[in-house]
């Protein structure tokens, strides 16, 4: 995944977005930040490893 990716987290609450930062912990693990794209919450971002997303259309 990179920024700009449109995505989604795959299990629990819904959180459609799109990566707008990657970066890594400090023990090397990566992360994304997702801004998402429902309108009641547009613009809130949350902090994902990438096993909890997955590419969308």
């Amino acid at each position: 995944m990179k920024v700009g990716d449109k995505v989604e987290k795959i299990k629990g609450y819904k959180w459609p977005g799109v990566v707008v930062s990657m970066f890594s912990t400090l023990k090397g693990k990566p992360r994304l930040v997702v801004e998402c794209t429902v309108p009641e919450v547009g613009g809130a971002l949350h902090i994902y490893n990438p096993e909890q997303l997955r590419l969308i259309d």
